[in-house]
């Protein structure tokens, strides 16, 4: 055995050895003090501080690279001293345009660490929406992973960017997956440098110019990361949110789901850093827990057995879909027991689908369940979050975080309804958005006021029962009108679920003369699965689970759904079908 193997296999298990006996020093509190002390500063403090407590855990993996927390903090402070050199200052917006690699990470945090905010771009947008997203945050730096580089040098002219910092995925892998990298995917990657382009290393050298502290002084109020949604409009917006946002929300995470906040456990990170649900609960939240982020830049169904294998993942966190997949991959008897907690975000999952899970989870000795995590990019990503005591309810979706005050509204008159009343879902707190990066007018229609507070409305619908338990019914933009009554998507695809035969399906309103509208089913078959069976089968269950206003008046068949960037069913391509 090579010496350099043995070197890292002892260090590792060193310091495997030092995160447990650190993580038996930090237990978690069972009960919410009645006022929480928040994390008083930034992103980069609350980093910093846990590299204090565990400097020898293991922050970031990256294929077989791995960096320790001790060093993680180094090279975000490289970062930062190499943007002071190009000039950075103090509250501008920084763009980024990266997925999950530890160059993104350093990035983000360097960014917040000189006081500025990193506007979050997602890679696969398209020209027009780099340069609009680009435009609204007036941004002079960039970083961009090389694949997307080509769409940026088409628009950069049209934008403020002065300096373009250019970083390929491979940088930080190991030297074989580097050089089968560079010989596959990377040998179209021709970057031409100039004063304006430069690559990473290039970047970082210039760290070395500059003398000084990078490090400002970070308000917890401060804006950290714009983020873009369509909002209420189908036009992107960019939510500003602040450093108490993402510090607040991981807090708060420790008092409804402490299992799955363990110093040492490894968390498989391939949700998007530029998606706030991905951000806060696969990045920040581990780290600022002192735990793994095992980073994951493109993801592949196809390799999950071997992620959870490789990586010892103890979290997972993702979408319905990667969940759905997950039980249909071969494991032995236990070959899950490492799994300690399972989070479902970014949609819906049924509750056949959730027993399915946990059922495939306990067969293969893992203890785990299946919970949600609910919120929207102007909240954070994710304000509340289910225990063990909401898991195995149909449609609930968990229990706000501490100090996020959440009710149950009527969308019409903004009044409170009754306990067990449906209305549409609204927050206040220390999870919700500063507002929309130069749209005040559009800030102002997202909130409603009730009593002497402003609450963000959430466009969904769901009812909060006698426990406090919130239950999600349907968005109000899906929600169908047909014959004056409510019908909720969500209700429609947990019947369709009933049916054994369907691997995927979707539930959206039509246009129709007669009743407004029409309830339409998209549906994704089994392999092997013939659609008279399955029409035949859905319509007996529509009969026995359905009112008669709910039940569909159309069923199509797909060969598979169509999805969004971010893995989600696409509902307005549906509804254009």
């Amino acid at each position: 055995m090579p010496i350099d193997l043995i070197y890292h296999k002892i260090k590792n298990t060193l310091r495997r050895l030092d995160a447990r006996i650190e993580g038996a020093k930090y237990d978690f509190r069972e009960h919410t003090p009645e006022k929480l002390e928040y994390f008083e500063g930034g992103l980069y403090d609350a980093v910093y501080d846990a590299s204090c407590r565990y400097p020898h855990n293991i922050a970031l993996e990256y294929f077989d690279t791995q960096i320790s927390y001790k060093d993680l903090i180094k090279k975000i402070n490289k970062v930062a001293a190499a943007l002071k050199a190009i000039g950075a200052e103090k509250g501008e917006n920084i763009s980024v345009c990266m997925p999950n690699t530890p160059e993104c990470v350093y990035m983000m945090y360097a960014i917040n660490e000189i006081g500025a905010v990193a506007n979050m771009i997602h890679p696969l947008s398209s020209e027009k929406e780099i340069e609009d997203y680009l435009r609204q945050a007036h941004s002079k730096i960039m970083l961009v992973i090389d694949i997307s580089y080509f769409k940026v040098e088409n628009i950069i002219k049209n934008t403020d960017v002065e300096t373009l910092i250019v970083v390929s995925p491979a940088r930080s892998m190991d030297f074989t997956v580097r050089m089968l990298y560079k010989l596959t995917k990377g040998r179209k990657n021709h970057i031409k440098t100039s004063q304006q382009v430069i690559l990473w290393d290039q970047f970082l050298s210039k760290a070395n110019r500059y003398i000084g502290n990078p490090h400002a002084r970070v308000n917890s109020d401060d804006s950290a990361l714009i983020m873009y949604t369509g909002g209420t409009t189908g036009r992107a917006k960019g939510a500003m949110l602040s450093n108490l946002n993402f510090n607040a929300q991981a807090l708060g995470a420790s008092y409804i789901v402490p299992e799955l906040l363990k110093p040492g456990y490894n968390f498989l990170t391939f949700l998007p850093n530029f998606h706030a649900f991905g951000f806060g609960c696969c990045i920040h939240m581990p780290l600022y827990y002192g735990c793994t982020v095992v980073l994951i830049p493109q993801f592949s169904a196809k390799k999950l057995k071997s992620y959870i294998k490789k990586y010892h993942i103890n979290i997972l966190v993702g979408v319905p879909s990667m969940f759905d997949y997950l039980t249909k991959i071969k494991f032995g008897p236990r070959e899950l027991k490492g799994i300690k907690g399972v989070v479902s975000g970014g949609d819906m999952i049924s509750m056949a689908t959730k027993t399915r899970i946990n059922d495939f989870l306990a067969d293969h000795g893992s203890k785990a369940y299946i919970g949600n995590g609910y919120g929207l990019t102007e909240a954070s990503g994710g304000f509340i979050m289910s225990s063990r005591k909401s898991a195995h309810d149909p449609d609930g979706i968990g229990f706000p975080l501490p100090d996020d005050d959440t009710k149950i509204v009527n969308p019409k008159t903004g009044k409170v309804v009754p306990t067990g009343e449906d209305g549409e879902i609204v927050v206040h707190g220390p999870c919700v958005m500063k507002g929309y990066l130069g749209d005040p007018e559009e800030t102002e229609k997202s909130f409603v006021k009730v009593g002497n507070k402003k609450y963000l409305k959430t466009g969904d619908i769901g009812y909060v029962d006698e426990d406090g338990l919130f239950h999600f019914r349907g968005r109000l933009k899906r929600m169908i009108i047909t014959n004056g009554y409510n019908v909720y998507p969500s209700v429609v695809e947990d019947a369709t679920y009933e049916c054994k035969l369907i691997a995927a399906c979707a539930a959206v309103g039509k246009e129709d003369k007669l009743r407004g509208q029409k309830v339409v089913v998209y549906a994704a078959l089994k392999p092997d699965t013939s659609e008279r069976t399955a029409r035949k089968q859905l319509n007996a269950i529509y009969k026995k689970h359905l009112a008669k206003y709910e039940i569909p008046r159309e069923i199509h068949f797909l060969p598979e759904l169509p999805k969004t960037k971010l893995a989600k069913v696409d509902f307005r391509a549906l509804e254009k079908l």
